[in-house]
């Protein structure tokens, strides 16, 4: 089967990894403007949400669209990653010719912001895994063995998902939101000419600007951030092992393994004034996560009941006019046996 450039490109480095992955996930992932000469690749829990709302503001886009394609999100802000959202093509869309001149030419912004493994995994952890977001639901089943009870909930901490993401995936190709950065975005394959961090937004965001040939800087909002409740706190074995299943980012990113110290703790940190525990807090968050997680399952029911009805009276239709035929013809068969009778006579 002969393949797009762009994944025969990717398959040469990653020969394992099936096409239809490749193909599915650059549809996803990349973002490409021809005339601009620019492409942006998202990585999850990496500032993407705010770059897809600088490239809508940059390409007039209209309001966002709800409930478009099989997201299951929670937030109506964030629809901004239904592809249909942000009206430029992918990498897959355009012709061999010019995804090679995307991945080749010098004159084309590669742009990919990564963000520090320790932060992106605590992260990903906050803001998808604790709150049960819709997805999710199978994460608390495999570490606890049930969804969260009714009230009194317990929590998946940040050592247990670490334990999980060591013995049950493969984080070159497990859920988007903790894959490791450099397989999701194919590093070695995809020749970016620009890495940003989201650590030095400023400077990723002065680099689109210069590329754009815009005179004012840009800005990009903060809109998706994890609920402010407490973070999870790396010690060094807890760190060590995060390092051990992310290595890989920190080498080619750029990372320092030791970089987990900086967001610690030197001294006790004030209480502050609870407007809601952190207990109640989950609590409200789950039931509320569990109840549209439901929803979307009943309408992913209701759409396949509808198109079976659909075939079905299709089917319906068909046999009607089969058997319409089928009277039809018999009966121009009688009126012609009927006309030779009469015509012998």
């Amino acid at each position: 089967m002969t393949y797009s450039y762009v994944v025969q490109k990717i398959l040469s480095q990653y020969p394992h990894t099936d096409p239809a992955s490749v193909t599915m996930r650059l549809r996803y992932s990349s973002f490409v403007n021809v005339s601009k000469r620019y492409l942006y690749y998202e990585v999850p829990k990496a500032a993407c949400t705010q770059m897809k709302e600088l490239l809508r503001l940059q390409e007039g886009a209209p309001p966002i669209k709800l409930f478009a394609g099989k997201l299951l999100e929670t937030r109506r802000e964030m629809f901004i990653h239904a592809r249909e959202n942000v009206p430029l093509p992918s990498l897959i869309d355009l012709d061999d010719a010019t995804q090679r001149d995307a991945l080749e030419s010098s004159d084309f912004l590669r742009l990919t912001i990564v963000r520090n493994p320790y932060t992106r995994l605590v992260s990903a952890w906050k803001n998808k895994v604790v709150p049960c977001e819709p997805g999710c639901e199978r994460l608390y089943l495999e570490i606890k063995g049930h969804l969260p009870d009714m009230h009194s909930k317990a929590l998946i901490g940040f050592d247990e998902f670490v334990a999980y993401l060591e013995s049950q995936c493969d984080l070159s190709r497990c859920d988007q939101h903790y894959r490791r950065q450099v397989d999701h975005v194919f590093f070695e394959a995809l020749n970016f000419s620009y890495v940003g961090k989201v650590e030095n937004m400023a400077a990723s965001l002065a680099r689109f600007q210069q590329h754009l040939g815009l005179p004012d800087p840009l800005t990009a909002g903060g809109k998706n951030v994890s609920a402010s409740v407490s973070l999870a706190t790396y010690d060094q074995n807890l760190a060590d092992r995060v390092y051990s299943l992310y290595q890989r980012d920190f080498d080619l990113l750029g990372y320092d393994r030791d970089s987990w110290r900086e967001g610690q703790s030197v001294g006790p940190i004030p209480p502050k004034k609870a407007v809601l525990s952190e207990e109640r807090f989950y609590d409200e968050i789950i039931e509320r996560n569990l109840i549209i997680s439901s929803l979307y399952q009943e309408r992913e029911r209701l759409q396949a009941d509808l198109r079976r009805v659909s075939r079905l009276h299709l089917l319906g239709l068909v046999n009607a006019l089969a058997s319409l035929r089928r009277r039809s013809l018999a009966f121009a068969s009688n009126l012609r046996l009927r006309v030779r009778a009469m015509l012998r006579r």
